[in-house]
């Protein structure tokens, strides 16, 4: 296969797939011992590396998508959703467009071929090893007119500079990162815990790939106490995974476990865990911890739920105040809420089934 000019340039660094598998299975009362099923994961056969875009190689500007797909019963990829981005269309254009072109060797179960539906990818998007370039002039005389609106206490001022920052779709990777943490500083000092963390993941999801150890440290540690306090344990859990491979963690490797460890009661407990909820743009998503759920106090109009759940994926309408049950032998569930913009809701996840 020839590879452009513009190709050779490209770094591309797929990360944070994830393939969970799990076997359909409607009886209440599961005897562990049996053998149920045998699950084979689904194995890449063809995988498109993605364009890097013209205009984003021209200017030396890295970004990177994150992905969640599905894989059918044929091995190919589609139901494709844009989960998360770092500001560039065109970035993301091209992540899209290479996943719709990969094909895989579909999951079997017990012989037949069945769909893989929790599936994510991140594609990231460097022109050199060295990390990413720097910002604009433009951007960076935006970025200190808001840092000190922020100090001044000029919240007009600031949310006009963020505004402005924000508009910018071609966006480069420094300046992602520069925009979301001063995003996150005003969401802290709003309260605003819930849009706080939005930021700060954005910014996590840019460092993965870079050396900057303190820094990674910071950013995930601030997110993951955010995630606990959220009651956003799945991804919680996840990002412990993380902090505990850094070596500048060790002095709080005692007081993470610890804390992983109360999340874990949390979750086997008899309380419901309850979850604030807002669609931005086109949907929201969580991940579950438990098997029963419901979406209540609904202020807007939500019309679609997409339940994702290993090799299961069901869409449902959406009634006001309704309870779904997932079977509990369905694994590693997420759901995605679509709906009008800026409508909120919550979501309440009930107690474990005896």
């Amino acid at each position: 296969m020839q590879v452009s000019h513009l190709s050779k340039m490209l770094i591309i660094t797929l990360f944070f797939t994830r393939l969970s598998y799990a076997q359909e299975n409607s009886v209440k009362t599961e005897n562990l011992s049996k053998h149920l099923s045998t699950i084979i994961a689904p194995e890449p056969i063809k995988r498109v590396n993605p364009k890097y875009p013209i205009n984003a190689a021209r200017s030396a500007r890295e970004g990177w998508a994150r992905l969640s797909f599905v894989i059918d019963k044929e091995g190919n990829v589609n139901n494709i959703l844009v989960t998360e981005t770092s500001g560039s269309k065109d970035i993301t254009k091209a992540a899209v467009k290479a996943a719709k072109q990969w094909k895989y060797k579909p999951a079997m179960e017990n012989g037949k071929p069945i769909q893989q539906c929790v599936n994510s990818v991140q594609m990231d998007f460097r022109m050199n090893k060295n990390g990413t370039t720097g910002a604009t002039r433009k951007f960076i005389s935006k970025y200190k007119k808001a840092q000190q609106a922020l100090a001044d206490k000029d919240y007009i001022e600031l949310e006009k500079q963020l505004t402005s920052m924000k508009k910018n779709k071609y966006m480069h990777l420094s300046e992602n990162n520069y925009l979301h943490l001063l995003s996150a500083d005003y969401a802290k000092e709003q309260g605003q815990k819930a849009k706080q963390l939005s930021h700060l993941n954005r910014v996590a999801m840019s460092l993965v790939t870079m050396n900057n150890e303190k820094q990674k440290l910071s950013v995930l540690y601030q997110v993951f106490s955010l995630q606990v306090e959220l009651n956003k344990f799945k991804a919680a859990h996840v990002t412990y995974e993380k902090l505990i491979t850094l070596s500048s963690a060790k002095p709080y490797l005692e007081q993470l476990e610890k804390t992983m460890t109360q999340v874990n009661e949390v979750i086997a407990g008899d309380k419901n865990l309850i979850l604030d909820a807002t669609i931005n743009k086109d949907f929201w998503t969580a991940e579950l911890v438990r098997n029963e759920f419901s979406l209540i106090a609904v202020e807007g109009s939500l019309h679609t739920l997409d339940v994702r759940c290993a090799n299961k994926r069901h869409v449902y309408t959406i009634e006001e105040e309704s309870t779904w049950k997932i079977p509990s032998s369905w694994e590693d569930c997420s759901i995605y809420v679509f709906g009008e913009a800026k409508t909120s809701f919550k979501l309440v996840e009930h107690p474990l089934s005896i």
